[in-house]
């Protein structure tokens, strides 16, 4: 089995039972986010990388996260995460979104990724669809399960992949699904 396969089972799982986990829990206090450092990443309403050249809008409220090195997969560059968490009925909920900025051969290439990850980890395809955000061609697909939803969005360019990916339990999902829509329709490569 591939390293690329094995990471996408590995990061599948982590993020189902992430969620399980967060569904079951419930948390006093989160811990605060981790700010860039100066100069590297701006957040007045919009992200911006002058490193690698993308930017897309930040939704106001969330902890975010930005972490550059030690992946386990060495065509990583970046990783954006973006985080709410919510209290309900006495449990803490989250929600996810992240950003990975990774070398890739062509968009072809991270679309059977994610078709191979999810085969792999037996979550069913719900919908998938070529997309075109501000002249950038991409790929979104939407996998899951009744009660949870993973949905990924990839654009190619110069090399890199810009994969986005939105997690969540079904209800906060739909919560928070027009806030991932905003993100990646703001989603620039300059």
């Amino acid at each position: 089995m591939n390293k690329k396969l094995m990471l996408g089972m590995a990061i599948l799982t982590i993020a189902v039972l992430a969620s399980s986990i967060c569904s079951c829990t419930n948390r006093e206090t989160p811990e605060p986010p981790i700010e860039p450092e100066p100069g590297e990443l701006t957040t007045q309403g919009y992200i911006y990388d002058d490193e690698l050249s993308y930017g897309f809008e930040y939704p106001g409220g969330w902890e975010f996260y930005v972490s550059e090195d030690d992946f386990p997969d060495e065509n990583i560059k970046k990783v954006v995460s973006l985080g709410k968490k919510i209290a309900k009925d006495g449990a803490q909920f989250s929600v996810e979104i992240e950003l990975t900025i990774k070398s890739a051969t062509d968009l072809q290439e991270v679309e059977n990724e994610f078709k191979q990850g999810l085969e792999m980890s037996g979550l069913p395809i719900l919908n998938e669809a070529t997309i075109s955000v501000n002249n950038i061609d991409g790929y979104d697909i939407l996998s899951g399960i009744p009660t949870w939803k993973l949905r990924q969005v990839a654009f190619f360019a110069n090399g890199m992949a810009y994969i986005f990916k939105y997690s969540s339990q079904e209800e906060f999902y739909r919560m928070y699904e027009e806030t991932f829509n905003n993100i990646i329709n703001s989603f620039n490569i300059e």
